[in-house]
């Protein structure tokens, strides 16, 4: 059971093989994510390497993007009941997109007009950082699951591995269970 805690602490998950489990065959591709909870939601951070070849939408740092997952992206599922469903992306350009779903794939929520305090940094030509605040009227209430996944140089990594013949992060079903504090 992974607990997100309700104190100074973090919860960290990192990202480093690939969705099905298997070792990632190019050592310069993990992730990691970090969650906490704060009075105004949950805190969610991410780090991961810069690469040369980076995929980056062409939009201003800051902005929400739509179809982030089809460039460099660090993605956050959170689960509550029945197949609803929370999908956060932080990308290697300093974007966002959020979306709500209330059963597999049937997206309820854009959330088109969120828009959060992003905070995103490179640190020096190694790594990025970014994070931003999902406020609680946007997290599925009764959160009993919860996975991270990354994509970058066409690769597609997972915390948990999910199963099938290629990269389907939307399996709510097959994550771990988890909770807040």
């Amino acid at each position: 059971m992974l607990i997100i805690p309700q104190s100074q602490d973090e919860l960290i998950l990192p990202i480093k093989d690939l969705w099905d489990g298997s070792a990632c065959p190019d050592d310069r591709l993990f992730a990691q994510v970090g969650l906490s909870v704060n009075k105004e939601g949950l805190l969610v951070r991410v780090e991961a390497p810069m690469l040369h070849e980076q995929r980056i939408p062409d939009a201003p740092t800051g902005t929400r993007v739509e179809g982030l997952w089809e460039y460099d992206v660090v993605e956050v599922f959170l689960v509550g009941p029945g197949h609803q469903y929370l999908e956060i992306e932080l990308g290697a350009g300093g974007h966002f997109l959020v979306l709500g779903f209330d059963s597999i794939r049937h997206r309820e929520h854009a959330y088109e007009k969120f828009a959060p305090i992003l905070r995103y940094e490179k640190t020096g030509e190694k790594m990025w950082r970014s994070s931003l605040v999902i406020p609680w009227k946007m997290i599925p209430e009764n959160l009993r699951g919860l996975n991270t996944f990354a994509i970058m140089s066409g690769q597609f990594l997972a915390f948990a591995p999910v199963s099938g013949k290629e990269a389907d992060f939307h399996q709510p079903d097959k994550y771990p269970q988890a909770t807040i504090s």
